[in-house]
């Protein structure tokens, strides 16, 4: 009995020395979730495209709704397009376009058509007048709108002023659109 008592203390003895107990019953790893959400840049314009057909010399052309000059200050009844910010994040854009190609081509100018020469202006709704919408003369982006919430909307106009031809040829241009995180 005594032999047996002490077999079972030291065989008890070397469990509790060679298995330890409490861990055995703890978390050995644990697992971390990560989640995310990206933020992107998108846009949508409602317009693709400004079809004049046959155009005057010095004449002014309003891409509006109603093909004339808005009210001032411009109201957004008035403009022909809108802007829609479909990313996640507030952002800016910009707005650039080349000359006109097409025979003898048109090359935008600041403020005053001539031979060959053409004014292509942009207005958003809340634009002063005429006088303050932003002249298209630079191919590298220039600022339009600033800081358009996500799902925001922005309406805006264009207008061309023609100048002399030198040429019957049909001519076009593109205007760009860029978006960029505000």
């Amino acid at each position: 009995m005594k032999t047996l008592k002490l077999w079972l203390l030291t065989a008890l003895a070397l469990i509790c020395i060679l298995v330890p107990s409490s861990a055995a019953l703890a978390a050995t790893t644990a697992d971390v979730t990560v989640t995310a959400t990206p933020t992107y840049i998108a846009m949508t314009n409602s317009e693709a495209t400004w079809a004049l057909g046959a155009v005057l010399e010095n004449t002014s052309y309003w891409w509006t709704t109603a093909g004339t000059a808005p009210a001032e200050p411009f109201v957004a009844g008035d403009m022909k397009s809108t802007i829609t910010n479909t990313g996640s994040v507030a952002e800016d854009f910009s707005v650039h376009a080349h000359n006109f190609t097409g025979g003898v081509g048109w090359t935008l100018h600041a403020t005053v058509p001539n031979a060959n020469v053409v004014v292509l202006s942009v207005g958003i709704t809340g634009c002063a007048n005429e006088a303050a919408m932003l002249d298209l003369v630079y191919t590298t982006p220039q600022s339009f709108v600033s800081n358009l919430a996500a799902a925001g909307t922005v309406k805006w106009c264009a207008l061309l002023k023609t100048g002399t031809f030198g040429d019957g040829v049909a001519k076009s241009a593109t205007v760009t659109l860029t978006a960029t995180q505000h």
